[in-house]
């Protein structure tokens, strides 16, 4: 049996990013929005030393505002 591809898990983890950030905003933390921003200036940070890891980071984010009512 094979284990999922590198793209199924990143877009599992942008699920996962989206689904933690409602829940953040739900207990009165940012809204989703503001999250989605301060997770984009981290990935930008990390790219820094990471860029593959901050281009994830960077696709967590975007999956944050894409989770967003438009």
């Amino acid at each position: 049996m094979t284990g999922p591809t590198p793209s199924t898990l990143a877009d599992a983890q942008g699920k996962f990013a989206a689904f933690m950030a409602a829940m953040l905003q739900r207990a009165g933390g940012p809204p989703a929005a503001e999250f989605a921003e301060l997770l984009d200036a981290f990935a930008q940070t990390v790219a820094e030393t990471d860029p593959e890891e901050g281009k994830l980071l960077s696709a967590w984010a975007d999956a944050v505002r894409a989770a967003q009512p438009h």
